[in-house]
């Protein structure tokens, strides 16, 4: 198994659609019903085999979602989503899983960028 879809809640559908493909760089791929009378606005990125399914907010009750992209270059992807308008909670910071950055979208839904690292010397 495999995630194939993401759900992102959201109370302005063509907003939120609008956040993913100006900021972030996704492409529109149409829209998807997911459940019977409900259609979400599906969207993609190059780099991956996972969509998002943005949703009406009123099908899903006060949810927000957390995604977490993976990326080689926290600090470059970073910077490159700061030039968007992006902005972050703080600055890139370190985890256990490595190094992380997080920001919000006008919805309350949250991301992180991520580069995993292993601190665990051979």
């Amino acid at each position: 198994m495999r995630i194939k879809y993401v759900t992102i809640p959201s109370g302005n559908t063509a907003e939120e659609e609008i956040f993913f493909v100006k900021f972030l760089g996704f492409k529109h791929n149409g829209d998807l019903e997911l459940w019977p009378n409900v259609c979400c606005k599906l969207l993609s990125n190059n780099d991956s085999d996972i969509h998002i399914a943005i949703i009406p907010n009123t099908y899903i009750l006060n949810q927000k979602a957390v995604i977490i992209f993976n990326t080689e270059n926290c600090l470059k992807q970073y910077h490159e989503i700061t030039k968007n308008g992006i902005v972050f909670n703080h600055k890139p910071y370190y985890v256990s899983a490595g190094m992380i950055a997080e920001f919000k979208d006008k919805e309350g839904n949250q991301f992180i960028l991520l580069e995993e690292r292993s601190y665990i010397e051979d």
